[in-house]
């Protein structure tokens, strides 16, 4: 069962409370609460310890750069606020309710090794995040890369939540297109069918479609915080070391630039994950437009007895669209690429030009 994924992401997630630790832990015991709360003290006194770190790098930046590497900092605060305290918390709950939508509807066949792609990512971040322990020790001491260690949670569980975004939606995917293989299905076969079993197939899938919305809904209570800060930290990010290069262009032959490229290959996996939520949730999207085409294909084909049944699957199918959002402050599309390019491209246009008075 393809689902058995998420029992993957749980076992690897529960180490650094990032999830249940189980598909069958609706109610964590008080070693567990406990342990969520040391992690998140933990992360609390290691991002201050970054912070003060961080101050002689600071002092060296930009009002601008300033600006933007602060925002950055309390992003990321944010962000494991709403991981460790919000979801772990308060929202525990959606974890389950996902699953048991997921488990309601039939997906159709596929050859995408879910497991492997996650095994393997993790397993490239590890690689990733050793060589930026190596890259900061060289850089400096053992003592600052201590002080700093705070990031790379931050970092990892930003990366972990892209992941589980991916695949997540993919087994969304695969169930919209099960959904739509059964309504192409029943319009090849509808000559050997009667009115009541056409009606009968045609309520099931209803009710996958419903159930389908409901996953959504709770994906999007899961992750829409996520990917916000997701954005908006990469899109800081970016800005800053680009601006950081093109005015220093001669960091890329100094001591640090090892470090410079762990920062660089961090950015570029988080772009990836992006662009990977942004896709999949718009094939998604294109999904449904084909199983709203294949219910007024079936509709023109059906006789009389059948057609208002079929005009109640359409109206169910319009009415339950899928919508993702992040944090309902913006619609996940294949147009939010755009809007993100177009917001980067701005504001390092203007972060390029600013100069010290």
């Amino acid at each position: 069962m393809d689902l058995e994924v998420i029992a993957t992401i749980f076992t690897f997630g529960k180490f650094l409370a990032l999830t249940p630790s189980s598909m069958n832990n609706h109610n964590p015991h008080c070693f567990q609460k406990l342990y969520e709360i040391c992690v998140y003290l933990l992360q609390v006194t290691g991002f201050f310890a970054n912070i003060y770190a961080s101050c002689v790098v600071y002092q060296n930046l930009a009002s601008m750069q300033l600006v933007l590497a602060i925002l950055t900092d309390l992003i990321h605060f944010s962000y494991v606020f709403y991981i460790l305290i919000v979801m772990m918390r308060l929202r525990r709950s959606r974890w389950f309710r996902l699953i048991k939508s997921l488990a309601a509807v039939q997906s159709a066949p596929k050859t995408i090794p879910l497991k492997l792609i996650f095994v393997a990512s993790q397993l490239v971040y590890y690689c990733l995040t050793a060589f930026g322990v190596y890259a900061d020790i060289d850089r400096a001491s053992l003592t600052v890369t201590a002080f700093n260690m705070g990031t790379f949670y931050h970092f990892y569980a930003m990366f972990f939540y892209l992941v589980c975004e991916s695949i997540l939606l993919i087994l969304l995917h695969t169930r919209y297109e099960g959904v739509s293989e059964s309504l192409s299905q029943l319009i090849k076969g509808r000559s050997k069918l009667h009115s009541k079993q056409i009606v009968e197939i045609l309520k099931k899938i209803k009710k996958n479609v419903l159930t389908l919305k409901e996953g959504v809904e709770v994906f999007n209570d899961i992750f829409g915080w996520s990917i916000l800060f997701t954005i908006f930290s990469c899109v800081n990010r970016t800005l800053v070391y680009i601006d950081v290069v093109i005015k220093h262009s001669d960091l890329w032959l100094g001591p640090h630039v090892l470090v410079l490229y762990h920062d660089v290959f961090r950015i570029l996996t988080s772009w990836v994950g992006i662009l990977s939520t942004i896709f999949l949730c718009d094939s998604i999207l294109k999904k449904c437009d084909e199983i709203l085409a294949n219910a007024y294909r079936l509709g023109g084909h059906l006789t009389s007895d059948g057609n208002e049944e079929i005009q109640v699957f359409i109206d169910a199918v319009l009415h339950n669209r899928p919508q993702f959002t992040a944090a309902r402050f913006f619609c996940i599309d294949r147009s939010t690429l755009f809007s993100v390019l177009n917001s980067l491209t701005t504001f390092l246009l203007v972060i390029i030009q600013f100069k010290e008075m």
